[in-house]
């Protein structure tokens, strides 16, 4: 029976008599069924900026749409006291934000709306030219967005809103303003609140301000302005008033996507004024009168970054008005993990017949790890995604990064180890570039060169000791000083440049502890694990053992 299996398979042979050690690495059933999967080589690979999906969108689509994980992230955004989408850069904000946009038949309908350095630029034009103080940015920042909220949702549910007089009468004027070829981006709105006594006067005219005319007739008052944030105020009003005749049964979100992003030409200072005034700006907009037509916009923002904006009451805010993605599972755990069902359903949606994903990962994953740290293991015995999880800060994209990797390079009907340590070179210029671009926030390009070199005092100590680091922060700081270069911003003391370290999951710390009389146990900390809704930004502990996380390990050359 079993020859007639093979014979069927077309396994030759040498295969058959080969059979009883090839299992030991390769299960019989990926044995079997492996002459029905798709080749490595015919497998799709997901791109690694999800906007993109967004922004172009082409038939090739289906994969994202068919490993996305909806589970109850999606019911929890559509929550409308939920106003905030928080997650490290790579742990799936911008997917999530994609995802809702391009579902046609959600009973939530939703858009995308980005951040662009011209738009930075124009805030900061207006402010350096004694255009506008501080306070105005959040009000700016209000008109904008309904602005641009009502052209979105216009789009979205077509003229069948315009039951209400005044806004067919704000749609009247905003196509006036822009001669009917207004592309509704938070750049391209600027220009409408730029040039508000413009603006208040074509809305006026429209009819859209409420006043002792009769219904339905034009004003012909020329409206003078003598104070830009009156101006603003009145805008805002006129907004208003046309929301409150929208009708409650459609209901929106507008995500606002790239805050995470600082022009190179904009001072760290200048850009969280920015951002501060529109987490202002979304907070009072959302409390207002878009909350009773169940519309509302939702910022995807770094933990980092929500941590450093000086609102009053954050931490509550973020408790009561955020979604927090957190990918966290264990070695252990890993089977049930969000992160697993990812990476097995990246390979089980691509086959013509249906199968588990724990099962196709198994199939192209047959070989084992060893295990680390655990004793009486079988030295070969732990499941291939393991070391996954060990290179990867436990984001989707750091997964998907390397399986992508691996499929491109990659021919044949499964992976061995060495093709994952083959991956590695690559995937370690991803982890580099990634580390940077989180660093840009705070630093200059000079800046990240110049605490790139940090690493170098650390060749050939993964671990480390409090008082090493404490040495070896003070041999660099007087290089940096002796070479007339600049400290990289977080980086002047011990503690500051631990605490960015950690952050940005480049170190983790081990924590010793007595559980029980005579017995003391190791807890091992990092900040992407340690991260919740009552603790966004985790602080590092002094005075403890730490290390550098596998990734950056090898990427940097420290080992």
């Amino acid at each position: 029976m079993i020859i007639t299996v093979f014979h069927f398979l077309n396994i030759t042979k040498s295969e058959v008599e080969a059979f009883p050690s090839m299992l030991k690495v390769f299960p019989l059933y990926c044995r079997l069924v492996l002459k029905f999967m798709e080749k490595i080589e015919n497998l799709k690979t997901i791109k690694g900026d999800a906007y993109d999906y967004y922004a172009y969108p082409s038939d090739a689509d289906d994969l994202f749409e068919k490993i996305f994980l909806v589970g109850d992230i999606v019911d929890a955004i559509c929550q409308p006291s939920k106003i905030f989408l928080i997650g490290e850069k790579g742990s799936g904000k911008t997917a999530y934000s994609v995802y809702m946009a391009k579902k046609k038949n959600s009973s939530v309908k939703c858009s995308i709306s980005m951040v662009n350095d011209l738009l930075y630029r124009k805030f900061l034009n207006m402010k350096r030219n004694n255009a506008l103080v501080l306070s105005d940015m959040k009000d700016i920042w209000l008109v904008i967005l309904y602005l641009v909220v009502a052209e979105k949702y216009q789009e979205t549910y077509g003229k069948s809103i315009f039951s209400g007089m005044k806004f067919k009468k704000l749609k009247k004027a905003i196509d006036a303003f822009y001669s009917d070829a207004f592309k509704p981006e938070l750049v391209n709105a600027f220009e409408f609140v730029q040039n508000a006594s413009s603006s208040i006067n074509l809305m006026a005219a429209a009819g859209v301000f409420s006043s002792g005319h009769e219904s339905g007739k034009e004003t012909q008052e020329k409206y003078v302005e003598h104070s830009y944030q009156i101006s603003l105020l009145k805008l805002q009003k006129g907004f208003e008033e046309a929301f409150e005749e929208l009708g409650e049964s459609n209901s929106y979100i507008l995500f606002i996507d790239g805050i995470d992003a600082r022009p190179v030409d904009i001072d760290n200072k200048e850009y969280f004024e920015c951002i501060t005034g529109l987490v202002n700006a979304v907070l009072e907009l959302n409390r207002g009168v878009l909350a009773k037509k169940h519309v509302k916009v939702m910022p995807l923002m770094r933990p980092d970054v929500m941590y450093r904006i000086p609102v009053q009451n954050m931490n509550q805010k973020v408790r009561d008005n955020s979604v927090l993605l957190n990918w966290d599972t264990s070695y252990k755990g890993y089977v049930k993990s969000k992160l697993f069902k990812i990476a097995g359903d990246y390979f089980a949606k691509q086959q013509t017949e249906e199968i588990d994903g724990e099962k196709a990962w198994d199939c192209y994953f047959p070989y084992k790890i060893p295990h680390k740290n655990r004793k009486n293991a079988p030295s070969y015995s732990e499941n291939a995604f393991v070391e996954f999880l060990r290179y990867s800060s436990y984001k989707p994209r750091d997964i998907l990064t390397m399986l992508n990797e691996m499929v491109m390079a990659t021919k044949g009907s499964h992976f061995s180890h060495d093709d994952f340590l083959g991956m590695l070179n690559s995937y370690f210029g991803y982890l580099e570039g990634e580390l940077k671009d989180y660093l840009l926030i705070y630093m200059t390009e000079e800046n990240y060169e110049d605490f790139r070199l940090f690493f170098d005092y650390f060749h050939g100590m993964r671990d480390f000791s409090y008082a090493v680091f404490k040495e070896k922060h003070l041999e660099y700081i007087h290089y940096l000083k002796d070479a007339g270069r600049q400290i990289p911003p977080e980086m002047d003391t011990v503690q500051r440049a631990l605490q960015l370290l950690y952050d940005a999951n480049v170190i983790g710390y081990r924590e010793t502890f007595v559980a029980h009389p005579g017995k003391s146990e190791v807890r091992v900390h990092w900040s992407f694990k340690e991260r919740t809704y009552a603790n966004v930004r985790p602080n590092v502990r002094m005075n403890e053992t730490y290390m550098f996380h596998l990734g950056y390990s090898r990427a940097f050359g420290i080992w």
